[in-house]
């Protein structure tokens, strides 16, 4: 009777036993991340410590002390590293694919920045892309269009032009305005308002007539 009431006093000792070792495994499980789940938190880290660094970088190349602006491009610099990792899950055997991909990434990463700042902060901006990218490809930024001389008053066209038997020639412009050149060179000019010039070929003498 003793023996048994021993035997069953050990087993209820080895069952609680038991199940206080089960409850604190699975408190440990829970409070333990998995081998993958670290990773995660690890890389999440690294993103956001990269893009600080960066961002930090920015503001002040750019000057820039609005701190929306700053958070919005904080959170840009962390997508941005974020897909960079999946990039290069997604392309290690494909060069080409992976070049593009990381252009896409520098170009939605200019997106965002530009939301947010003027234009010649962006314009600093993307002079330095270089150093913010660290030498990944992106979308050069469109050469500035050069603004086009204003056109130059057009003068008065020729409407007719005539070569006379004897040599002369007449020239009438649209302006009204007519040319006489005689086979000696003498000119003869005839304004729209009546006045008259001719030139003398041989001494340049000129005469004016109303």
């Amino acid at each position: 009777m003793n023996k048994s009431l021993l035997l069953l006093s050990a087993a209820a000792s080895l069952a609680v036993v038991s199940c206080n070792q089960d409850k604190q495994a699975a408190v440990d499980a829970a409070v333990t991340p998995s081998a993958d789940t670290a990773v995660v938190m690890n890389d999440n880290m690294d993103y956001r410590a990269d893009a600080d660094r960066t961002v930090t970088q920015i503001a002040s190349d750019l000057d820039l002390d609005d701190t929306t602006a700053v958070s919005t491009i904080g959170r840009g610099y962390y997508d941005r590293g974020r897909r960079f990792a999946e990039v290069n899950n997604q392309y290690k055997t494909d060069t080409v694919g992976y070049y593009a991909a990381q252009r896409a990434v520098n170009d939605e990463t200019d997106k965002t920045v530009k939301s947010v700042v003027d234009e010649d902060r962006y314009t600093t901006y993307t002079n330095n892309r270089d150093t913010y990218y660290a030498g990944t490809p992106y979308t050069p930024a469109p050469a500035p269009v050069a603004k086009a001389a204003p056109a130059k008053p057009a003068g008065p066209t020729v409407v007719k032009r005539e070569k006379r038997l004897g040599g002369d020639t007449k020239i009438t412009y649209s302006n009204g305005k007519v040319i006489k050149i005689d086979k000696d060179g003498d000119t003869k000019v005839k304004y729209s308002d009546g006045t008259k010039v001719k030139t003398d070929a041989d001494d340049g003498n000129v005469k004016v007539k109303d």
